[in-house]
């Protein structure tokens, strides 16, 4: 059986992760929910890689997020953090749907967001 792993994270990332999805709802495109938009990048991340993937390419996290992708929407974590490797998974997802909101859509993970129905 399977136990759920519990990860202690300071109270400000919680918030920021909070506010950061709060403020995407409002603008979800194409009719997809919070919910929905969350399960579509956890697709994406099982073809992608660990949430701590650095593996020297250039790409980092479990969604491989390059350095422009990280400044341009997860400027504070990336000044916070680092690079996404050191985000948790909740502030991956987060930027992703800042990006996807912002009309990237799908586009930044073409194959794997194929493989899971979304393109």
């Amino acid at each position: 059986m399977n136990r759920p792993t519990w990860v202690w994270v300071p109270l400000a990332q919680v918030t920021a992760v909070v506010a950061l999805v709060a403020s995407c709802r409002a603008e979800a495109r194409e009719g997809l929910s919070p919910a929905q938009l969350v399960r579509g990048f956890a697709c994406i991340h099982r073809g992608e890689g660990a949430w701590d993937a650095n593996t020297g390419n250039g790409y980092y996290g479990g969604l491989q997020m390059d350095m422009d992708f990280q400044r341009t929407y997860g400027r504070e974590f990336l000044r916070a953090f680092g690079t996404a490797d050191k985000w948790t998974p909740g502030m991956q997802i987060a930027v992703a749907i800042r990006a996807y909101v912002s009309g990237r859509g799908w586009r930044p993970w073409p194959n794997t967001a194929r493989a899971c129905g979304l393109l």
